[in-house]
């Protein structure tokens, strides 16, 4: 008959091996986000551009696996060589990684599908005209150093500046969206996007596609918010519910203030889900659906201020991300206290205002600053006026996303 002892540690491994899976299992669903971004922006731009920005996400996975191994990763929650030193001798070996069923591979794979999330975003704000080599410089940045470096600044990691977010309204999405709006202004607009200072609508090829892509991404978005308990004894059905809310309140939201058009609803709808992230575990369900309904309404508006402001963010990830994600820290402040139904745990509405403008100022001035200079090293930032005029999936890539096209 087995002793105490040996019932104890036979226990604890059942455990950390269910924490392995539930990791990973949740990091496939993030991972499949991946898919819904491809599919968003790919039905966003016009056909001549689709391969281009689809393969930015792939890129973003690709070298966001390797930027996050080496550098990112570690950066989360350290500046101090050493960490690093260690980090590199471990990973060149599997013995280090076997005790604990590989736990801290997992920890490093949910953390990667984050990271590459965060990159992602910006590619669907800058499509059309930017060069590809630039774009991959951009992308290894973000995920080696400017997301890493965010995280260790707040909650997730060192904690200088404090504020509640749970799945990362700020630390992933307001930042995405924020280094997208600061490159975006690096980057200037499509030609013919402004005539004579008037915004001229420039329509995506495939509508159905950018709504597969939405639901793809909303689905990947359980394993964003549910599995950021990290461990299986902590999943809540409280953060299930409130992301299905704020879900459904982000595409009413939108529907309403764009009038029934289509695509204001879908990136609504997401919105609605960037937003929640931050208090998706102290908001109440009826909490979650008003936050989401407030984040999905401001899409549109907030879409036709840039529009006004010269600023052509192509695939709305501004509103969508960056905005909604400030919005969603800002009222988990609010709906997150008790008075509003909320559990009122580790929430101070102060904190939450104060993260929410250093993000914006963060994200934008990097995101802007990076933008130049990647510019610079790169001889432009932006493919010719020819090329953008052919398209990017020809002048980049050689090959036309519908070739039956190009033969009639």
């Amino acid at each position: 008959m087995a002793d105490g002892s040996t019932i104890v540690e036979a226990l604890t491994q059942l455990t950390t091996a269910g924490d392995v899976f539930f990791l990973v299992i949740m990091g496939v669903l993030v991972f499949l986000m991946q898919l819904g971004f491809a599919m968003l922006e790919g039905g966003q731009v016009r056909s001549k551009n689709v391969n281009n920005v689809m393969m930015k996400n792939v890129v973003d996975w690709l070298v966001g696996c390797v930027s996050w191994l080496l550098i990112g990763y570690v950066l989360c929650t350290s500046l101090n060589p050493s960490d690093f030193m260690a980090w590199w001798g471990n990973i060149v070996s599997a013995t280090p990684f076997l005790e604990n069923n590989g736990l801290e591979l997992a920890n490093w794979f949910f953390g990667l599908v984050f990271a590459a999330t965060a990159a992602t975003i910006v590619s669907g704000g800058v499509a059309e005209r930017i060069k590809f080599n630039s774009y991959l410089l951009i992308s290894i940045i973000i995920t080696a150093f400017l997301y890493p470096l965010f995280v260790y600044l707040g909650p997730w990691g060192a904690g200088i500046i404090s504020w509640h977010d749970y799945a990362g309204s700020l630390i992933v999405h307001g930042l995405g969206g924020f280094l997208a709006l600061g490159a975006i202004a690096a980057l200037g607009p499509r030609i013919g996007r402004f005539k004579d200072g008037v915004p001229v609508p420039i329509l995506g090829h495939n509508i159905p596609m950018a709504v597969f892509g939405a639901f793809a991404l909303a689905i990947g978005w359980y394993g964003f918010n549910v599995g950021s308990s990290l461990e299986l004894g902590s999943i809540s059905g409280l953060v299930c519910a409130t992301t299905t809310l704020a879900m459904a309140g982000g595409g009413i939201g939108a529907l309403i203030t764009s009038k029934k058009d289509v695509l204001f609803t879908v990136n609504g709808l997401v919105a609605g889900l960037v937003a929640i992230c931050a208090g998706t575990d102290i908001v109440s369900p009826i909490g979650g659906l008003i936050i989401g309904l407030i984040a999905g309404a401001q899409v549109p508006l907030v879409y036709k201020l840039l529009e006004n402001l010269k600023l052509d963010d192509v695939c709305g990830v501004v509103p969508v991300h960056g905005t909604a994600g400030v919005i969603g820290a800002i009222l988990a402040g609010i709906f997150g206290m008790t008075a509003l139904g909320g559990t009122g745990q580790d929430i101070n509405l102060i904190n939450q205002v104060i993260a929410s403008i250093f993000c914006i100022v963060y994200g934008t001035g990097l995101g802007f600053i990076l933008g130049k200079v990647i510019g610079v090293a790169t001889g432009g930032l932006r493919v010719s006026e020819e090329e953008e005029k052919v398209g990017l999936d020809l002048a980049e890539h050689k090959l036309p996303a519908y070739p039956e096209e190009e033969m009639v």
